[in-house]
């Protein structure tokens, strides 16, 4: 089934209104290499203020009605976030009024990753720390996926 972006957000703000997590099909490259297009599943839930932190994965949606799932790269003094793609050399900034949920975890394979576990921490953490030369990384990530 395809659906809308209006009624994907539809369903994921009622299901985590009533406390649920949503699972959410990865699509797109952008957040390569930590979630993959078409494997791996997100699990969202109602995103709070604590939630919103350099690192976390949220779900927001842009000024023209489109979703995107990126990670928080910097909170600007102003409260805006600084988000991008984990395989992506650009950032945007957004209101967090716009940010819809966070992700929890993340499901690999039929296994379930806690986002706040020690293990998935330190390698968001490194990758954060190597943003200067991502680029290069994943031009080499890019070149043995072929």
């Amino acid at each position: 089934m395809i659906f809308s972006s209006d009624e994907i957000a539809n369903s994921i703000k009622e299901t985590i209104a009533a406390g649920g997590h949503f699972p959410l099909v990865v699509t797109g490259t952008s957040m390569q290499p930590f979630l993959k297009n078409g494997e791996d599943v997100v699990w969202l839930r109602a995103c709070t203020l604590s939630d919103v932190k350099k690192g976390a994965i949220l779900l927001f949606e842009r000024v023209d009605g489109s979703l995107v799932l990126h990670r928080v790269n910097e909170i600007l003094p102003d409260r805006r976030l600084v988000m991008g793609g984990d395989g992506q050399t650009w950032n945007e900034k957004i209101d967090p009024d716009n940010v819809i949920a966070v992700v929890d975890s993340v499901e690999k394979n039929g296994k379930k990753i806690p986002c706040g576990a020690l293990r998935y921490r330190l390698k968001v953490a490194l990758w954060l720390w190597l943003k200067p030369v991502r680029y290069y990384i994943m031009k080499i990530y890019k070149m043995f996926r072929r």
